[in-house]
């Protein structure tokens, strides 16, 4: 089998007529000369709120503002916070950034999300809040259970949905779990306005906390300086193309569950591989695909066949965080599911330009050299 073409891992898609329109907006954009804190930021984030189910929605520069942001506002200084260690290093660094301790906590192989045992573990009378992930745009079927976890104790509950612009579980959209909830619009994610981020909230406080301090910290109202903020905002030019391309996410998310049903067709119970097994009200965004091989199968070897015999890029969800090595003091040696599960998944190319015929090519691509690699 040889490629006919190249398949990048991502890529981000905006139709000929959508970017004919971003191009004539931002025309407009410069001629005006607001470049910030205008109207295209204030429909961006009404949009997103919309999409959310939120009263309010703030964009900002990054998610790991956002994250940054909303552990700032609880005030985790000194405390303890609980992050998962599969997941992206900012979970950590924002934690860090706003003077917390991380506590890293392991994964349940089911959902890919917090394993809750161990978060138990892990808690101490120092525990304010803790950092949930969709990880590759899922959302745990025991979501409830996690959300009573945070109820419960008292914590703040951050809900990381980088991945996840789209997705559900039983009817109730990502975005919308959390104490606060943050978004990254990064190149290679489902939606993107080349980089920048969202928080969205129920807490009119918090809200106001995040503009103020995306704007040096200055005072709605007084125009004093109150916080130690940033320059976190989101430009006008970038949250045109977020608002734009916000309006293509239910055409997006369709396809990539379509791609996502073609591959699950193709190698669910293949010998080998394990595919994730979901739940029956889980509406996932796929912001990645994985899969999971079996110890036996080279990990390396597959990722270099796929791209040097096929010309498929493919590669592992994540480190585990705790294997950085700025993060190595973080590894307490209880985060071993993490590790087996993130040291044997295989993302396939997940997007808008992979179409049904190439995925199918691309899973009958991975089963043969997952059959040659296990001989």
């Amino acid at each position: 089998m040889t490629a006919k073409k190249p398949i990048p891992l991502s890529r981000p898609h905006y139709p000929a007529a959508l970017r004919k329109t971003i191009a004539s907006d931002i025309e407009l954009i410069l001629e005006s000369g607001r470049l910030m804190s205008g109207p295209w930021a204030r429909k961006f984030e009404e949009r997103f709120a919309g999409l959310t189910a939120r009263e309010h929605a703030v964009s900002l520069n990054s998610c790991t503002t956002a994250l940054q942001i909303a552990l700032s506002f609880v005030g985790v200084e000194g405390r303890d916070v609980l992050v998962p260690a599969g997941s992206f290093v900012t979970d950590i660094s924002a934690v860090q950034f706003a003077g917390g301790r991380p506590i890293l906590v392991d994964m349940k192989p089911e959902t890919l999300a917090l394993d809750l045992e161990d978060l138990d573990r892990k808690i101490t009378p120092d525990t304010c809040a803790m950092i949930w992930v969709h990880l590759t745009g899922v959302i745990a079927s025991d979501y409830d259970l996690i959300l009573e976890f945070a109820a419960a104790r008292g914590l703040f509950l951050i809900e990381d949905a980088s991945h996840a612009h789209g997705a559900a579980i039983d009817g109730k959209p990502a975005g919308s779990f959390g104490d606060a909830s943050c978004f990254s619009f990064y190149p290679t994610k489902v939606l993107s306005s080349g980089t920048g981020g969202m928080l969205t909230t129920h807490h009119p406080e918090l809200a106001r906390y995040a503009r103020e301090m995306r704007m040096f910290g200055k005072q709605e109202g007084t125009g004093e300086i109150v916080h130690h903020g940033n320059d976190w905002f989101l430009d006008e030019i970038r949250a045109c193309v977020g608002y734009h391309h916000t309006g293509e996410l239910g055409t997006q998310v369709a396809h990539r569950r379509m791609i996502a049903e073609r591959y699950t067709k193709e190698l669910a119970n293949h010998p080998g591989l394990r595919l994730l097994d979901l739940s029956p009200g889980s509406e996932p965004a796929w912001y990645q695909f994985p899969v999971f091989l079996a110890p036996e199968v080279d990990r390396a070897a597959l990722i270099e066949a796929m791209k040097t015999k096929h010309g498929v890029e493919t590669k592992g969800i994540y480190k585990p965080t705790h294997y950085e090595q700025i993060f190595r003091s973080l590894d307490d040696g209880t985060l071993k599911v993490t590790e087996d599960m993130l040291d044997r998944s295989l993302c396939l190319p997940m997007h808008a330009e992979v179409d049904a015929a190439d995925a199918d090519w691309i899973a009958a691509a991975v089963a043969a050299e997952v059959r040659a690699l296990t001989v």
